[in-house]
């Protein structure tokens, strides 16, 4: 998105452990620089009608960091280079739909897709997208638990699976949603949607340890994004650390439990049963 050397502005405060304040922009806020820049007339016109500029504004967020991802800070600076996708979902819901659009991208081998549901973007919401994919037999949800060492939170975190046409890998969704409790780094301040993001082509090994999902699948995830660092794996390292360093930072003193590649949103244990109660969740796995 081109800025005209017009920067955006960071009205979001964030206290960082053992550090100080780190400002990130808010929804508004970019969309007063889409303004701007000339991309749009008004913030009411961005949010409302507006639906094709909230794949650059969210590309332009996560430049700033506050997803606590060193990849996706790079990547996203130039996210129709490296075949990152992004697709606005409006109207009723049609899980069939859905489950085309991640094919399609899986087709032309792109190396993510982020699908933006619009609507009030808060728990509620988040759920009903949740309840919809889940009995859909391409999709699979799941209770992911906490952290051993976390038992203090009681929050419930659940994982969204896109199962491939193959039925030969899985992949993992990570949600963005503006919506206690969900951890700082999946909330984009005041977006009026919910957003998926996902790889829709299968896991590289090279890129990050092989895992085996809850479909019993090899799993596929952001860490497996081509990051065009080739065979350099002293700098992927040195990302890998930077990730995992500056993402404690920002959660602190939040559980890591809700921040995990494989949750896709967080709720409130006393809400969940009743957003969550026509979903089809696959228990966690005993430990």
């Amino acid at each position: 998105m081109q800025n005209n050397n017009t920067k955006p502005a960071k009205t979001l405060t964030k206290q960082i452990a053992n550090g100080g304040p780190r400002r990130f922009s808010t929804f508004d806020d970019l969309s007063k620089w889409a303004v701007a820049i000339g991309r749009a007339g008004s913030v009411e016109e961005v949010r409302e009608q507006r639906f094709d500029l909230w794949g650059d504004l969210v590309f332009e967020w996560y430049t700033q960091g506050q997803i606590a991802c060193i990849f996706a800070v790079y990547l996203a600076r130039d996210a129709e280079k490296v075949s990152w996708l992004s697709a606005v979902v409006s109207g009723e819901f049609n899980a069939d739909a859905v489950t085309a659009l991640v094919d399609t991208a899986a087709e032309a081998n792109a190396e993510a897709i982020q699908l933006l549901f619009p609507g009030a973007g808060d728990a509620a919401h988040a759920a009903e997208i949740l309840c919809a994919l889940s009995t859909h037999p391409r999709w699979l949800c799941a209770d992911v638990g906490t952290l051993p060492d976390e038992a203090h939170c009681v929050t419930r975190q659940v994982g969204l699976r896109w199962i491939s046409p193959a039925g030969d890998y899985e992949s993992w969704a990570l949600g963005l949603a503006d919506f206690d409790p969900m951890p700082f780094t999946r909330r984009f301040t005041g977006a009026p949607f919910v957003a998926l993001v996902l790889r829709p082509t299968p896991p590289v090994t090279d890129r990050a340890p092989p895992v085996t999902g809850e479909a019993g699948l090899p799993a596929s995830h952001l860490a497996h994004l081509d990051d065009g660092l080739g065979n350099d794996k002293t700098t992927r390292d040195k990302w890998t650390d930077s990730t995992r360093t500056g993402k404690r930072a920002l959660l602190s003193p939040e559980p890591l439990s809700r921040a995990r590649a494989k949750v896709t949103f967080a709720f409130e244990a006393d809400a969940y049963e009743a957003l969550m109660g026509s979903a089809k969740v696959q228990a966690k796995a005993a430990t």
